[in-house]
């Protein structure tokens, strides 16, 4: 049963689990599993299948619904990126982002830093900052 469900999921989808070292429990639902620590329980199969990449990937991070939704909706003024010593920001995979290039202002966003925004009015400000680097 657990085959037929991994074949569900896109093959970026994929990717994006196991970068994570994800694995799918008996109850159909990715966690990750670690011999010291608590298992940690993401999401459920069904969400893995309906939702997006970006939205599987926030949800990794513990980023809430608002956030989910204003970056799918609005990525297209995004590109996904990565840091690496050697040669600093590259473009990437979305299953491999770890921060976001916002377009217009040439910001790099840390996904980290995004969680520390708890405030839905801070959020607001933080995306009316960044829209006004947009062009009208």
């Amino acid at each position: 049963m657990k085959f037929k469900e991994i074949d569900k999921l896109s093959p970026e989808k994929y990717k994006l689990i196991q970068k994570y070292s994800l694995s799918l429990n008996d109850s159909l639902i990715w966690e990750f599993k670690h011999d010291k620590y608590y298992t940690t329980k993401y999401f459920s199969n069904k969400f893995a299948v309906k939702q997006s990449t970006l939205a599987l990937l926030f949800n990794i991070h513990r980023l809430c619904y608002a956030k989910i939704k204003y970056f799918e909706h609005n990525f297209h003024k995004y590109k996904p990126y990565k840091y690496n010593f050697k040669v600093g920001f590259f473009e990437c995979e979305l299953f491999d982002m770890e921060f976001i290039l916002h377009k217009p202002s040439n910001i790099i966003i840390d996904i980290r830093n995004l969680q520390e925004i708890k405030d839905i009015n801070k959020f607001k400000d933080f995306c009316n900052y960044l829209e006004t680097f947009e062009i009208k």
